[in-house]
């Protein structure tokens, strides 16, 4: 009797959990998950330019060298208007330079300094000015322009982008629905995920270091600025 009683007693377990699997599964299969994206298009508001002062010698002076040049630079990018605060020391190298000799092997031959600054402004306008002055004044390698948008003009736009996002999240999530021959009950889940992006310029330093003195600055486009929205949405439907 008590090993009847147990075999019932698995039996019973056993439909309980076949119950309560199919139930989820149900659950799992009442939903549909969809990626909404927006874009909103606009004007940037914010540049970021990197310059590099290179100094090579034969002895550790370069590096001294290397800094009166990269001050050189900064002294003349805050006389251009420029606040310290929009300026940024990215990166400060010192290596030494080896050359190989058949005969003697390895061969120490100098010096390399690096000092690389990042400037960040709103001032769009000074964006040519600011490359001339940092290649007159030291600046040997002038890295991409990035225009962007600061934090302040993402939220100006973000609830455009937004709404486009979620919009097309459901309009997605109904097409689903009226083809699987359900319709939409409501909303489970949604994620807000914002990024923006600008394709950088590059500067040529030879085209750069070719601009005559009766030239005004070098010609400087900003492109267009784009924010980006993805909608990560789950919407229950009728099972």
């Amino acid at each position: 009797m008590k090993k009847i009683f147990t075999i019932l007693l698995v039996i019973l377990l056993l439909c309980t959990l076949s119950a309560c699997s199919d139930q989820a599964l149900t659950r799992a299969s009442s939903n549909i998950q969809v990626t909404g994206s927006g874009k909103v298009t606009t004007v940037p508001d914010t540049v970021q330019i990197s310059f590099t002062v290179i100094s090579e010698g034969k002895d550790k002076n370069v590096q001294e060298e290397n800094s009166v040049k990269t001050q050189k630079m900064i002294d003349a990018l805050l006389a251009l208007g420029l606040k310290k605060d929009e300026l940024e020391t990215q990166n400060v190298s010192f290596t030494p330079m080896y050359r190989w000799d058949e005969k003697d092997g390895q061969q120490l031959i100098g010096y390399r300094a690096e000092n690389t600054l990042l400037v960040k402004t709103k001032a769009l306008d000074k964006s040519g000015s600011i490359i001339d002055t940092a290649v007159k004044n030291g600046a040997d390698l002038v890295g991409s322009l990035n225009f962007s948008l600061s934090d302040e003009a993402k939220e100006q736009i973000i609830g455009l982008a937004i709404d486009q996002a979620v919009k097309d999240a459901r309009n997605q999530a109904e097409l689903t629905a009226a083809a699987a021959g359900t319709k939409i009950k409501g909303i489970q889940t949604l994620q807000v995920i914002k990024e923006s992006s600008a394709p950088p310029i590059y500067y040529d330093m030879q085209k750069g270091m070719g601009v005559s003195a009766a030239s005004s600055t070098t010609p400087v486009i900003p492109d267009e600025a784009i924010l980006n929205v993805l909608v990560q949405a789950v919407y229950i439907i009728e099972s």
